[in-house]
């Protein structure tokens, strides 16, 4: 009697509780425009039901060095828009506009560019 009791509790208070938010780990690689890796590594990132994005990033530099930053933004339909703020790198103001490459689905990935303060630009690829 008393599981039946316990599984009744908990269906309820799954149906009374807020949606929770999505966590995901992302495969990334930044690049300079011509191309040239930068850093590796991967984005912890958490979509509410809100569709808003926050998370953290935990990169290798190409000279070894560790790159964190946090994330927070936003995504619509098929299109993300994430700024990433306390670059351990010194950049600031980098908002990134990832999207669905052409000729694929979501499954294999995101790519898009990030512009940063100063004009500094990066192609950001995130894998799932």
């Amino acid at each position: 009697m008393p599981r039946i009791l316990l599984s009744v509790v908990a269906a309820l208070a799954a149906m009374g509780s807020p949606a929770l938010a999505m966590s995901q780990n992302w495969n990334i690689t930044e690049e300079n425009v011509s191309g040239v890796k930068g850093a590796q590594g991967t984005w912890s990132v958490n979509t509410d039901a809100d569709n808003k994005i926050t998370g953290t990033a935990n990169l290798q530099l190409d000279n070894g060095k560790m790159l964190t930053y946090a994330l927070s933004g936003s995504v619509q339909g098929a299109v993300y828009k994430i700024e990433m703020s306390e670059r351990s790198d010194g950049k600031k103001g980098c908002v990134w506009n990832g999207h669905i490459p052409a000729g694929a689905d979501k499954s294999h990935g995101l790519i898009g560019e990030a512009v940063c303060d100063g004009g500094v630009k990066l192609i950001i690829r995130a894998g799932f």
